[in-house]
Parts: structure tokens; sequence; C-alpha cells
């Protein structure tokens, strides 16, 4: 009954919900999972929000960005290409497909990492502009949340509505240093991956080699992100190398810490490999995919893929340490 579910999780979570996964040619049942990821995502919205008008002056005007940081450039990029890539899917018709790149790049791009990044350095005409864009992007797949934040919002003129409001247009950034944010970005995520797998609970600081300038200019950035004790940068780096191709950095751990962690990759690695052994068998089996209901199947699926993109990593990791 869509009545029901519009009084527990709202119009904006069911009509997400709706499209979720449902591309071209595919048949799949009704999941109130994804109503639920549709509610999520609008309270994402809302709270993201709420943090980034704290964060500027009661009498804060628009100003077109001025990007100075990677990350502020990152986060323009990012932007602007799921905008475009919006657009192309709606044109096609793709509206799930459409939905998943505003989600993603609204949830993951912006609030996961930039957000983050924002509070060690501050960019208050980029955080606007990037709020401001990720409200135009996402209205069509959640209109009442976001035209009732766009309305509280105090910086747009009275009867200023969104659904009025054109469509994101393109500003500079600078590639290379959007490039320097990814870099940043994949050193950032394989220490949380490793700080995670380590024995213990202690942050472990970082070393670099001292020419790496990229890391030094943002080692506050690191240590509140990778959640490090500290960032050094040495002659001579000691410890666990991370796992980044174009970084040279390293965990600063004693020996036997060392020697836990690859008794522990190994053990997590044989059993991920069971796991794949069981998932793989499972989606091999006719009888199972014509009787599990779709969106178990689909379930499978994702944590097959999910398990084997572990192993690569834990292979990485164990490539390093040997």
């Amino acid at each position: 009954n869509p009545m029901e579910a519009l009084a527990e999780y709202g119009s904006d979570a069911l009509r997400m919900g709706l499209i979720a996964s449902r591309t071209a040619g595919q048949n799949q049942a009704f999941s109130t999972s994804k109503v639920v990821a549709g509610r999520n995502f609008a309270n994402k919205l809302w709270n993201m929000a709420r943090f980034i008008e704290g964060k500027l002056p009661e009498d804060y005007v628009m100003t077109p960005p001025n990007p100075e940081t990677s990350a502020d450039h990152w986060i323009i990029r990012e932007l602007l290409a799921a905008s475009d890539l919006v657009a192309k899917h709606v044109e096609n018709y793709r509206f799930s497909e459409a939905a998943e790149v505003a989600y993603h790049s609204i949830w993951s791009s912006l609030a996961d990492w930039y957000i983050e990044a924002s509070k060690k350095q501050v960019n208050n005409d980029v955080l606007a502009w990037a709020l401001d864009t990720s409200l135009r992007i996402a209205h069509p797949f959640a209109p009442f949340v976001t035209e009732t934040i766009w309305q509280t919002l105090p910086w747009y003129g009275e009867g200023d509505v969104l659904i009025r409001a054109s469509w994101p247009e393109a500003i500079a950034f600078s590639e290379d240093k959007a490039a320097a944010f990814d870099s940043l970005k994949n050193l950032i995520t394989e220490v949380r991956f490793v700080m995670s797998e380590l024995p213990g609970n202690d942050r472990h600081p970082l070393l670099v080699r001292a020419d790496d300038a990229l890391i030094q200019d943002n080692a506050e950035l690191i240590m509140q992100l990778a959640k490090v004790e500290s960032v050094s940068a040495v002659e001579q780096p000691k410890g666990l190398r991370v796992a980044v191709s174009d970084r040279d950095a390293w965990l600063d751990i004693d020996t036997k810490t060392l020697e836990e962690h690859e008794t522990n990759l190994e053990v997590r690695l044989a059993e991920t490999h069971s796991a794949i052994e069981a998932l793989t068998a499972r989606l091999s089996n006719p009888s199972y995919i014509e009787k599990a209901p779709s969106h178990l199947v689909e379930e499978t699926k994702r944590d097959l893929e999910e398990k084997q993109a572990l192993v690569e990593r834990l292979q990485q990791e164990l490539e390093v340490i040997r």
C-alpha cells in the first residue's frame, strides 16, 4: 500500500525507492530497504544543508566560488561531472541510473569527503556552491525535501523556488589540483583500511619521504580524515608501507605488530576466498536464480563483488609486507 509507505517514510523516499536499481529490461520486486535508503538520503541532504548553513555568516550572499585547495577543485569537478551525467541519463529516460549518480555524488563525494575536508580547509563560497548544485541535481528525485531546504536558505530571495531554477552551469577549476586530491583520497582510504586491519586500536604515526610536498602541505587534513597520530617527513621511512602507487608513505609500526598483521591478513584472505566460492556456487545454481526473490539475487551479486574487491585489497597488503 503506497499510502502506508508515504506515511512511514515520506514521498521523496518512496520515489527514490521505486526507481532504485530498476534498469531497463529488469524486473524487480518492490524493496522496502530501497525506500529506507531514500529516506536516509533525504535526511543526509537536510543535515548537510544545516551544517553548511551553520558555517556561513547570517548575511551571506551567494558568490561565484574561487577554489583554493585541491579539495575545492575536486568537489567542483565531481559535482559538475555528476550534473552532466544526471542530465544525460534523464534525457535518455534512464531514471534509475540518474538517481544513482545524484545519490552517490552527494552522499560520498560531498558529504563523506568534501564536507569532512572543509572542517580543516574552509572555503565558504565553495561550500555554498556545492550545496546549491547538489539541491539542483537531487531535485528531480527528491523534490519535496530539496525545495524545502532551498526555501529556508537565507541567501535566496523571497519567492525564489528551486523548481524554476536552471540546471548547474560549468565553472572553472584545475584538473591538476583536483587530481592531487584524488591522490590524497586514495592514500587516506588505504590508510583507513590498513588501520582497521591492524591488531589493537592504536593510532599510528604516518611517515613520508621528505620530498613529498603534497602530503606535507595537507598533513592536518590527513591526520583528521585518516585518524593517524601524526604525519612526519623523514629520509628513511620504516614500518608498513601503504599500498598506493603514487605516494611513498609508511605507517610506523613495530615488528611484532607487523607480524600479527600479516597473520591476520592471511586468515582474512582464506576466509574471503571461501565466501567467494560459496557465493559463486549459489549464483551458479539455476534453481536459486529462478526461485529466489530478485532482491536476494541482487544482494548476492553485490556481496560477491564486495568480496572480490576485498581479496584484491588483502593481496595488495600482503605483497607490500612480503
